[in-house]
Formats: C-alpha cells, structure tokens, sequence
C-alpha cells in the first residue's frame, strides 16, 4: 500500500504544467478601401456612384439591378419603377411597408433614418433591422414627381447577425453614398 501511495505522490507531483482552454477565436473581415465611381442606369434618366472596388453589378431585367458583394455574402437589390402619378407613388410606398412589415416581424428593432436633398428631388428612408433577419437593410428613395426606387440588403446564406455587423455596416455606408449621389436626370421628361 506504501508503493500505491509513493507512486501516486510523484505521479501528480511530477505534472508541472498547466492546461489552459482554448480561447474562442473572433471573426475577422477585410474591408477594402472604397473606391466610388459614377455610374448611369441603361435606358434611364438615373445615375449614382457605386463602390467599385467591391461591387459586381447585375441586371435583373429593365426595372430591377443588384450590386453583388462576393467578398461579404451580400447582395443589395435595386426596383427602379417609373410612375406616371401620385396613386403610384402611394401603391409603391404600400408595396414596401408590406415587404418592410414582413421582415420587421423577425427582428429585435427597427432604426430608421430619413433623407432630404432638395436640390436633387432626392426623398427617402433607410431602415435598419436589428437581429438575425434575411433583409438587415430596407429603403426606397423617389423624387415625389416621376421615380421610385426601391431596394433591400440580402444575405446570401445563413448568419448570424452579430458575425456580420461590420459587412452590414460597411455596406451602410455605400447604400448612404447612393442616397447622397442619385441623381434623375430630366433632360427628356416634363417637371
């Protein structure tokens, strides 16, 4: 028993060192610096400037566009509609609270901001949802008269909304560019 006891005694004195946990290891995401270029909507009286040191743009058709974010999992999707009076001003704007309505249900929070630029006829909204939601990211700007755009940041896959707020934020900041820079171009159209 005296064995048992001695060889015991130098097993766990003859451990000197010591385990320590794994620490958890945090996301980290490289932003490039932004580069914005102008940008003209084909067959269209739009134009605006786009990030183009990461963004890919896409054509879904004569009304719709997408900036691709490939090195984020995000897509920004754009409805351009053109509207010839008040009522469709009014059924666009129903159209988008529904869509907001939907995604707003999922979230934990909703911060809106507001936009007015006067000299371009540029009015808006950007809403930000908070939480683990498909569309993070909802707006609509017009020019009250003829234009109505419309669009929302979409995730690409599944994340968790914590993970991604600095993509989301990033990507805010372009969205915000596009708020600052759109311009309609009247040349062919009455005001």
């Amino acid at each position: 028993m005296k064995i048992f006891y001695l060889l015991f005694s130098i097993l766990i004195l003859s451990c000197d060192t010591n385990e320590l946990p794994k620490q958890e290891a945090f996301l980290r995401i490289e932003f490039n610096k932004p580069d914005y270029k102008n940008y003209n909507i084909i067959n269209t009286s739009i134009g605006f400037y786009y990030n183009s040191n990461n963004v890919k743009i896409q054509y879904d058709g004569l009304k719709g566009f997408s900036f691709f974010y490939p090195n984020h999992s995000m897509t920004i999707d754009i409805l351009n509609d053109t509207i010839g009076n008040f009522k469709g001003i009014e059924n666009n704007l129903s159209d988008f609270y529904s869509i907001l309505d939907t995604h707003s249900k999922k979230s934990n929070g909703v911060l809106m901001e507001e936009y007015e630029n006067t000299k371009n006829r540029v009015f808006g909204k950007l809403f930000e949802l908070r939480g683990d939601v498909a569309s993070p990211i909802q707006f609509y700007m017009t020019d009250s008269i003829s234009n109505f755009i419309s669009g929302s940041l979409n995730l690409n896959q599944k994340s968790k909304y914590d993970s991604i707020y600095p993509s989301i934020q990033y990507i805010k900041k372009d969205m915000l560019v596009l708020f600052e820079t759109l311009n309609w171009d009247y040349k062919n159209e009455i005001k």
